[in-house]
């Protein structure tokens, strides 16, 4: 009785190759998530504060950041207990000469809101 791998021979396993292969992956993986990480971003934005005025007004702040006078276009809600969306606007913001703006909003409602959120600040183009 003869051994298969004496009979046919065996071929020598390339035990490097998934290991370089993951490795390769990862570097990818990481060079890409920092490439987005530090795109610049013109416009951030973020809720400063709420008030629930009555049953039918919520007025709503941000703080609008932009590294340039440039316009942006801003989108909150207001939200009900049952989290359902019972308001929103959309405003536009005016170039300035000041890095961080303070905005109010003022939102009708339909029915009594809990919460304003802010959903997007985003650049006029």
């Amino acid at each position: 009785m003869t051994d298969l791998s004496d009979r046919y021979g065996t071929r020598g396993r390339r035990r490097w190759l998934w290991p370089v292969v993951a490795t390769v992956g990862v570097v990818l993986g990481v060079i890409w998530a920092a490439w987005i990480a530090f795109q610049p971003r013109p416009v951030t934005a973020e809720l400063y504060g709420y008030d629930v005025v009555d049953d039918h007004r919520v007025d709503v702040t941000l703080n609008v950041h932009r590294p340039k006078p440039i316009a942006v276009r801003c989108t909150v809600y207001a939200q009900s207990l049952d989290h359902s969306v019972v308001g929103e606007k959309t405003v536009d913001v005016p170039a300035g000469d000041r890095e961080t703006t303070r905005v109010s909003i003022s939102l009708q409602t339909e029915r009594r809101a809990v919460t304003g959120v802010l959903r997007t600040c985003q650049t006029l183009d």
